[in-house]
Formats: structure tokens, sequence, C-alpha cells
């Protein structure tokens, strides 16, 4: 009996002392394997575009290892993301006086940094942090493409046409045709600020640095003609017509509205025939000396020469309503009804809603 009593009272003892270690024992502080855990979660859910969850997980890593920077930029980065910019600020701000940041990740701040007042439109403060990442190393390419970026936004043109000047050689042949477009958009705001002599200068040099572009011509006759000057108008448009013959239609209304005035058909006839000898195939052209021979009562030349706009492209619509009207005029009603009606059917079938950008990049290119 007194055994048993004895064996109770052992057995109760190695329970209550097991329960107590379980209760009481210290708990051991999270370290480095925790820290590393909650980081690789945080960034896999931020590549699987969980950004909240992310955030969670990267604050849990900086509260276990206070030293992680890489950390405190991704919290920065995702809060900008969140719209959350001002707290975005703060976060980068304060890991710019942190001690023991290696240069890489300096440059990782500044950049979030820079991200961070571009966000909230702060262009200048946002330069301001670029011109400091690049007063340490001038080649640094992403500095450099956002410093372009916001000059871009900014409509600082001739400070973009500069940055970009300088760093296209690194990234292959210089792209004279966004030069040249650099220079047209700075010419338009001299325009507006009536600047004009100013103006005029920067068409020009638009055109010195890329012949092939249509902008710096049509702007640079435009202020001619708004100077009554002209002959001026007239020489820059048929030099953008004999250089660049495949887009010479985008200046055709410039020089019918110049000829025109002084009833002058002959001299933009010659112009179009050169035009066509030079590109058959193009057919704004061809329209443009069907009006001609239309204006001079030359109905049978007008209508074969929009016949000819048809033969190469059946779908014109300009052509069909162009040879209506010449039909019409020409006292051939049937035929011009007939057009009329294809071209009503043909415009009431339902079609694909599409649009090509390729044309619009070749007139005006920005890369």
């Amino acid at each position: 009996m007194e055994a048993t009593i004895i064996l109770l009272f052992v057995v109760l003892s190695a329970v209550v002392a097991l329960v107590f270690f379980i209760v009481f024992r210290k708990k051991p502080n999270s370290g480095p394997d925790d820290a590393a855990s909650s980081y690789a979660d945080g960034l896999n859910l931020l590549l699987a575009g969980n950004k909240e969850e992310a955030l969670q997980k990267l604050r849990e890593t900086v509260s276990q290892e206070s030293n992680n920077i890489d950390a405190y930029v991704k919290i920065g980065d995702i809060l900008r993301e969140l719209g959350q910019v001002e707290r975005a600020i703060n976060v980068h701000k304060y890991l710019t006086v942190r001690k023991g940041v290696s240069p890489k990740q300096q440059h990782d701040i500044l950049r979030g940094l820079a991200r961070d007042y571009q966000a909230g439109d702060n262009f200048e403060k946002a330069l301001g942090v670029l011109n400091k990442v690049l007063a340490d190393d001038r080649s640094c390419s992403w500095a450099q493409e956002m410093k372009l970026s916001l000059y871009e936004a900014k409509e600082d043109w001739s400070h973009a046409f500069q940055v970009f000047k300088e760093i296209s050689p690194k990234n292959g042949k210089v792209k004279s045709s966004r030069l040249a477009v650099y220079r047209v958009q700075e010419g338009i705001q001299l325009q507006q600020e009536g600047r004009d002599k100013e103006a005029k200068s920067r068409f020009k040099d638009a055109i010195k640095i890329f012949p092939e572009g249509p902008p710096g011509y049509i702007y640079l006759a435009e202020a001619y003609k708004n100077e009554d000057r002209k002959s001026d108008a007239l020489g820059v448009l048929k030099q953008f017509v004999e250089k660049v013959p495949e887009q010479s239609y985008l200046a055709f209304e410039q020089l019918k509205e110049l000829l025109y005035e002084g009833g002058v058909y002959g001299e933009i006839e010659n112009l179009y025939l050169d035009v066509i000898e030079k590109q058959p195939d193009n057919l704004m052209a061809r329209l443009g000396l069907a009006e001609i021979y239309e204006k001079k009562g030359e109905l049978g030349a007008a209508i074969d020469t929009c016949q000819q706009v048809l033969d190469k492209d059946a779908e014109s619509k300009e052509g069909r309503k162009h040879l209506v009207r010449l039909y019409h005029k020409a006292g051939k009603d049937a035929e011009a009804l007939d057009i009329a009606l294809d071209l009503i059917d043909k415009s009431l079938k339902p079609k694909a809603s599409t649009f090509d950008l390729s044309n619009f990049f070749e007139l005006w290119p920005t890369k």
C-alpha cells in the first residue's frame, strides 16, 4: 500500500513538472531563418500579384530582422503602387540615412524615391534625386531613361532633346526621328508663346536632323503662311514632296490652299504628276490630280484618273465618292447611281473594328 502511494506521488510529481516546463519555458526568439522565410513568402506573394499580403509578410520580415534593407525598399515600392505615395516617400527617405547600406541598395532606395516623387507629380524633386544618382554614376542607364521620361512628362522638350542625345549612342544608332520630334514640339511651344522666329529655327533644325520626317516641313510651311510668306511656304512644301513622296499627301491640303488662291492649277498639276511618276500607287496624288482636272473643266480626264484609283484599289471610298460626283456633273446619272448604290451597300456591311497604328509611328516616330 505504501509502495503504491509512493509510486502515485512520483508519477504526479513528474506530470506537474512536465506541465510546469511546457507552460513556463522560455520561447525562443525569432531568428534569421524566420526572417528569411517571411521574406521569401513576401517575394512569392509579390510575384503572384498579391501586394497587400506581400506587404504584410515584408513587414513581418523587418520586425524579425531590422537590417533587411531590401525588404524595406520593397515595402516602400508596394505602398506607392497601392496609391499610398506619401508613406512610400517616408519609407524611402528614412532609408537614405540608414548606415551600412551597400552602393546597390543605395541605388535601389533612390530609384524607389524618384518613382515615389514621379507618382506624386513632383517632377522637380524626382529630377533632384536622379541628378544625385548621376553625379555618382553618369552611366546609370535607369536614371538617364527615367530623367528622359520626366522631361517628356513635363513637356520640357529642350532638356528631353539633350538627354536623349546623350543616352542614345549607348543604345546603338542615334534615333534622329525622335530628336526631330522633340525639336518640333519645342517649336510649337515657342509659337504659342509668340516667339515665332525661334519656333521657325526649331522647325528648320528638325528638317536638318531628320529630312524624312513630315512634321518639320508642315509646321515650318504653316509658320511662313501665317506671316504671309506664301512663296517660302510653297518652297518648303515642294521640298517635302520631293524628299518624301510616299508621305506627300500630308502636304496636299496646304499646297492646294496656297496655289488655288491665285488660280494656279498648272503648278500643282505638275507636282501631282511628279509624285505619281515616283509613286504610282500614291492614290491621294491621283485623287488630287482628278480634282485639278475637274476645276479645269476636264471632266473626262478627271473620271479617267478616278477610275485609275479604283483599278488600284477597288474598295477606295474616296475614289468612288469622287467618281459619283464627276459622273453626275458630266450628266451620267445612271453610272453615278450604280456607284452610289454599291458604295452604300458596302458601307452597310459589318466590319471588324481594327486600327493599324503602324503608319502613325512611321509618320511620327517616337522610339
